[in-house]
């Protein structure tokens, strides 16, 4: 078959169309991009007639393309060209890998990290120092990142900033000090880490292109069809909408554009109502989504704001990045405009907040067509949260590989009854809350599958078996994550997420039937084909 979309019938051993008023289908009709007919191959036939060119794939099973809701594609994608650190185990492998980088790049005016790499694959547990980064690189500013919250910065790029060791923390982050209060150059939450970043000279459009294209290569070949891309800066909006113009966009991608921080929220809310857009613009190829906006920190990373004080830290309840009368203005104004808000919102205290300024927001204008998004959101969410979530029509973009790859320092923080208790998809999903699925990639693997396996088994090698077997979803349940109710939150669900008639031919074969197969099978179940339109993206 060639690879365009031209009329075709695809034929599979089953199809999963996601439609509950035909949930299976044996053919789809496909006439310029679009779904024709879902249903018998004779149904095929007829929508296109018997000369109809047939894509045959045997036993495998169709389900409409998969859809992660958190993934920093951009992120991503330049790990194939900035400083990857993700195979490091000691901070001088950091070192090393960074003099590396910094040799064979001597045009670079900066040597700055990606973010897919783990403070606990290293040895030390812990950032350099900004004395390890100049002994790395002493003659240009070094600024490492991971997972958006952390970073740590060499003498060079401090001094750049202007940071000296008499520079107060900024709102919403802090600055690393020894015991004698000189900074050590790490860099702790997005405040802390803009004093340094904003120097930064961007990527340049090309470099952002090559990123975004390569990700885009791995997520097809995943059986990811869309993605939503959160908290990206003006600079790389224009890269995609580029890459639209251009034809060199091969998946879906809603993107969520950043609140810059630092910024007054007053000078945020002027910026983007003056935009003249709000979420939804866009086209089914690349549409805008919620603004981003971080609440608070990290479970892992101990920051994250509770109802109660972290254990044995003397009321340290965590940070907020924004303060509540700051976050309620913001909230207000934003939704007064027509913007959609996604908020990281980690700890029970954050979502507290969140539910309360959205509530605030709902009395300026409706809340609920806005699609909001409470990000993460998995740290002891309360029935109230749930109650308030179903009420004001906000999504919980979850992301279930989080709860496999943070569970062992969630017990050691906090205990084993609450990392048990983390990420708890069959409560929300039982209070009536619409779940996204995602894998905020970098941080953690993309593969959807494996997310998917996830949120169906809670696997935890070190207890053996499940961890929290309570919040375990059916396969069913798991698989609308990633599908309808991911598309939902996209504001593509017009589009894609379901196979029907006038419906966009996204979908993924699969080697197996994820319905069908054992629980364990799921995370590597083969990816045969992903197409968009009816286009061919990958196949094995």
């Amino acid at each position: 078959m060639r690879n365009h979309a031209d009329d075709h019938i695809v034929r599979a051993g089953s199809v999963i169309t996601m439609d509950a008023a035909r949930p299976r289908a044996e053919a789809l009709a496909v006439r310029g991009g679009r779904i024709a007919a879902a249903g018998s191959f004779d149904e095929a036939r007829a929508a296109l007639g018997e000369h109809a060119p047939v894509l045959d794939l045997g036993d495998a099973t169709v389900l409409p393309g998969l859809i992660d809701t958190h993934m920093h594609l951009l992120w991503t994608g330049l790990a194939h060209v900035l400083l990857d650190l993700a195979g490091e185990r000691s901070i001088e492998g950091i070192v090393r890998a960074t003099r590396a980088w910094a040799d064979a790049h001597p045009e670079a005016p900066w040597v700055v990290s990606s973010d897919g790499w783990e403070i606990e694959d290293v040895a030390e547990r812990r950032l350099p120092t900004r004395e390890e980064l100049d002994r790395a690189c002493p003659d240009r500013p070094v600024l490492i990142l991971r997972c958006g919250h952390e970073g740590a910065a060499n003498s060079a790029a401090l001094a750049i900033a202007g940071l000296t060791d008499g520079t107060p923390d900024p709102p919403g982050g802090r600055l690393g000090r020894d015991a004698a209060g000189r900074l050590t150059g790490v860099l702790i939450e997005p405040p802390a880490i803009e004093l340094v970043r904003r120097y930064m000279p961007p990527q340049d459009d090309r470099t952002r292109r090559i990123g975004i294209a390569a990700a885009a290569e791995q997520a097809l070949a995943a059986g990811l069809t869309s993605v939503i891309e959160p908290g990206l800066r003006t600079e790389e909006l224009a890269t995609y909408q580029g890459m639209r113009e251009d034809g060199e966009l091969p998946l879906r991608v809603t993107a969520m554009p950043l609140l810059v921080a630092g910024a007054s929220v007053e000078d945020e809310i002027a910026r983007l109502s003056g935009i003249g857009v709000r979420s939804g613009f866009g086209d089914d190829r690349l549409r805008l989504g919620p603004v981003k906006v971080f609440l608070d920190g990290g479970g892992s990373l101990g920051t994250a704001y509770l109802r109660e004080p972290w254990p044995g830290r003397c009321g340290d309840h965590g940070q907020l990045l924004l303060d509540p009368d700051s976050m309620r203005t913001l909230a207000a104004g934003l939704v007064e405009h027509g913007w959609s808000l996604g908020v990281h919102a980690v700890g029970g205290g954050a979502l507290d907040l969140l539910f309360d300024v959205l509530d605030h927001a709902n009395r300026v204008a409706p809340v609920e067509p806005l699609r909001c998004q409470a990000i993460h959101a998995y740290l002891t969410p309360s029935e109230q949260n749930m109650a308030d979530a179903r009420r004001l029509g906000v999504v919980v973009a979850t992301q279930p590989t989080m709860q496999e790859q943070f569970a062992d320092r969630l017990i050691s923080q906090l205990d084993r009854e609450t990392a048990a208790a983390a990420t708890p998809l069959a409560t929300w999903h039982r209070a009536g809350v619409r779940l996204a699925g995602g894998s905020d990639s970098p941080v953690t693997p993309f593969q959807p599958l494996r997310g998917i396996w996830q949120a169906v088994t809670r696997h935890h090698a070190p207890s053996g078996g499940p961890l929290g077997p309570d919040e375990r979803l059916d396969v069913d349940a798991a698989l609308r994550m990633y599908t309808s109710d991911a598309a939902y939150a996209a504001f593509n669900d017009h589009a894609v997420g379901v196979l029907r008639p006038g419906m966009r031919a996204d979908w993924v074969a699969l080697g197996a039937d994820p319905t069908q197969c054992p629980q364990d099978d799921l995370r590597d179940l083969p990816v045969l084909a992903t197409a968009v339109d009816g286009v061919l993206r990958h196949r094995t």
